[in-house]
């Protein structure tokens, strides 16, 4: 069982219980969907990984703005600048398609930095 204590802790780091259960669900989502974890942790508890991501400013909410979805953009657009055809986005794209968009881009990465690494050890 997790400890209360903790719990108020992230109420008191993200801004109120509200916003920490928006972004435990999120991250959440994120995991479900195959996101690697940010933070070492052996715990078969999902939601005591992102509890320690939280408590290490690993991860944060950030409000949907059009400034947020410009830096999103080209955060993604860095992380995929050797591939193409570059991440397209308008402003009809809904936030969950960006996220699987972003989440299939970082998983795209992941596995070619694997497969060089692989090639390396051969």
């Amino acid at each position: 069982m997790i400890d209360q204590g903790k719990f108020e802790k992230l109420y008191e780091m993200v801004g109120g219980v509200y916003k920490t259960t928006v972004l435990i669900q999120k991250r959440l989502r994120e995991l479900n969907r195959g996101a690697r974890k940010l933070v070492d942790d052996e715990s078969k508890n999902p939601i005591e990984v992102v509890m320690k991501e939280i408590e290490e400013r690993k991860i944060e909410l950030i409000p949907d703005t059009e400034e947020n979805r410009e830096l999103i953009r080209a955060e993604v657009e860095r992380m995929t600048a050797d591939r193409s055809p570059t991440l397209e986005v308008d402003e009809a794209t809904t936030e969950d398609e960006l996220e699987r968009r972003i989440l299939t881009a970082l998983s795209q990465d992941k596995k070619t930095s694997e497969a060089d690494a692989e090639k390396g050890q051969l």
